[in-house]
């Protein structure tokens, strides 16, 4: 096997490569089998790499946006922690439009 990219992806994402790959009759490994149980229990958002998709054409990062979509902040204060990534913090109307999106596709 070889890697030919990488990029990061939501947990969303990750439960459902490994779910397609045991579906092809491959067994995972001790490592793909723990990967599977964090993201399968820790998932927060089934459209997460949609809402990754929005909240990267709304100009922040595929990093940030990945964090957000994982980790589902509720509030201002729990997204702000989530942008450590971007250049800048963005303006509370902008948090507020990336918190809408959330709610759009996590709920």
């Amino acid at each position: 096997m070889k890697i030919l990219k990488t990029r990061n992806v939501p947990n969303s994402v990750v439960v459902k490569i490994l779910s397609e790959i045991q579906e092809k009759g491959f067994e995972l490994g001790q490592l793909a089998l723990r990967v599977n149980e964090y993201s399968v229990k820790f998932n927060k958002c089934d459209r997460g790499e949609e809402l990754v998709e929005a909240l990267v054409e709304m100009g922040l990062k595929e990093i940030t946006a990945v964090l957000i979509a994982n980790i589902v902040p509720k509030d201002e204060e729990e997204l702000r922690a989530l942008t450590n990534f971007e250049a800048e913090t963005p303006e509370p109307e902008k948090m507020k439009e990336i918190l809408g999106k959330v709610q759009e596709f996590c709920s």
